[in-house]
């Protein structure tokens, strides 16, 4: 493998390209194992682990960089049959990134100025649907089927606060296991009302979730404290009242004696 990945300055600036920092992120780390052959398979853990983020995020951002073009995916088996870990054809970015053994560009060439400005056009049509489409995603597949209302909410919810704050809500719905869209929508107003929209604040808000100490529920100790008098009046009505009850129940059932009588009389 190649000691390093040649990255142009333009994919790291541009925020058009890629949906969240997550997806450049895992794009980059893509084409770091593909090297000079271009096909790299790397797990979703071993991908989770390089990020730094969850497998519900790498899956989702693997789902938006395959309907972008950027990646081509392979299932791969094993001798058995089984599935293993898929391999990805890492896709260059034009003029962005390039693999170990490329041609570098010649120093110094001359760029068209006016080709950003209608690029960032392009690109500036093309992010929402593909960054609502990543949500979309995601949400069919850690949640359940996504109506048009549903569609709806989640592509305002990234409108509302970020793609980051929408996924993180979505993978606390699916380790809650609450396939609700009423659980992701109160962490998404969670976090809102917190002000809360990066990824980065997100770790730290959860990290500081995590260290809180796990509420106990409070013991139930019967009280040593003296009852009203009234509480003592009841409770003795009531005690009389059940044995008035059971002496009438058991006066109204026939002795033994009787009962032979009754039975020697119907026969």
């Amino acid at each position: 493998m190649h000691p390093y990945l040649q990255v142009e300055h333009r994919v790291l600036r541009d925020g058009q390209q890629f949906s969240s920092v997550h997806e450049k992120m895992i794009y980059l780390i893509l084409a770091s194992y593909a090297g000079a052959s271009g096909s790299a398979f790397p797990s979703h853990q071993t991908i989770a682990d390089a990020v730094p983020c969850g497998k519900t995020t790498v899956k989702a951002c693997l789902a938006s960089l395959l309907e972008k073009g950027l990646i081509e995916k392979e299932e791969r088996f094993n001798q058995h049959g089984g599935q293993t870990s898929n391999e990805y054809h890492v896709r260059s970015v034009p003029d962005a990134v390039r693999l170990p053994g490329e041609q570098e560009p010649t120093t110094g060439a001359a760029r068209d100025d006016d080709e950003e400005p209608v690029l960032k056009k392009q690109s500036l049509k093309k992010e929402p649907s593909s960054t609502a489409s990543s949500v979309f995603t995601l949400f069919e597949a850690e949640i359940g089927c996504t109506s048009p209302w549903i569609k709806q909410q989640l592509a305002q919810a990234v409108i509302k606060t970020s793609h980051d704050v929408v996924v993180h809500a979505i993978e606390q719905a699916a380790a809650a296991n609450v396939r609700k869209w009423q659980y992701v929508k109160a962490v998404i107003d969670q976090l809102h009302a917190r002000q809360i929209t990066s990824g980065e604040q997100i770790n730290r808000h959860e990290s500081r979730r995590a260290e809180r100490p796990a509420r106990t529920k409070p013991t139930k100790h019967r009280s040593s404290a003296v009852l009203p008098a009234w509480v003592e009046m009841e409770r003795t009505e009531q005690r009389l009242f059940e044995e008035k009850r059971r002496a009438a129940w058991t006066a109204s059932v026939p002795e033994e004696a009787e009962l032979t009588d009754l039975l020697a009389q119907l026969i």
